[in-house]
C-alpha cells in the first residue's frame, strides 16, 4: 500500500468512527460492524477511536458499559451445562479471548451477554479484546 492510500484509508476510518457514535461514544457492537464494512481488522477501529480520545461502550459480552452493569443474582443464575464445557474448552491461559467468545456465541447460538455472564460467574477473565480495549 502506497502512502498516499494509507492516509487516505486511515482517514477513512476516522471518517467513518466519528461518523458511527452513538452520543459522543462508540459501541462495541458498532465498531465491530464498522470494521467489517471498512475490511479491516477490528484493532484499527479500535486504535483509530483511541487516538480520537472516543471512548468505546457497551461491550457485547459485558466487560465494560457507559454505566457499570452489576448482576445482583448472577450467584443464583443457573447456566446450561454445554455453555459451561464450551467456555471452559475454549480457553487460554485461563481466559477467554474475545474473538473465541464470540466464535462461541454463533457456534452454540447463545448470546454473548450470556456467555460473558458465564465467564463472569467462573471467575474467568475476558482477554485480547478484538478493539484492543484490554489484553
Amino acid at each position: 500500500m502506497s502512502p498516499e492510500n494509507f492516509k487516505e484509508d486511515k482517514e477513512r476510518v476516522e471518517e467513518m468512527v466519528m461518523a458511527s457514535l452513538v452520543g459522543g461514544y462508540l459501541p462495541c457492537p458498532v465498531a465491530l460492524r464498522l470494521s467489517t464494512r471498512l475490511n479491516v481488522e477490528p484493532k484499527v477501529v479500535g486504535d483509530t477511536a483511541n487516538r480520537l480520545k472516543i471512548r468505546i461502550t457497551d461491550c457485547m459480552l459485558g466487560c465494560f458499559k457507559i454505566k457499570k452493569s452489576e448482576h445482583d443474582n448472577l450467584e443464583k443464575m443457573r447456566f446450561s451445562q454445554e455453555i459451561i464445557d464450551a467456555v471452559q474448552s475454549s480457553l487460554v491461559d485461563g481466559r477467554l479471548p474475545c474473538r473465541a467468545a464470540h466464535d462461541l456465541g454463533r457456534k452454540i447460538k447463545v448470546s454473548l451477554i450470556e456467555i460473558g455472564d458465564v465467564a463472569t460467574k467462573m471467575k474467568i477473565k475476558i482477554s485480547h479484546c478484538q478493539l484492543g480495549c484490554f489484553s
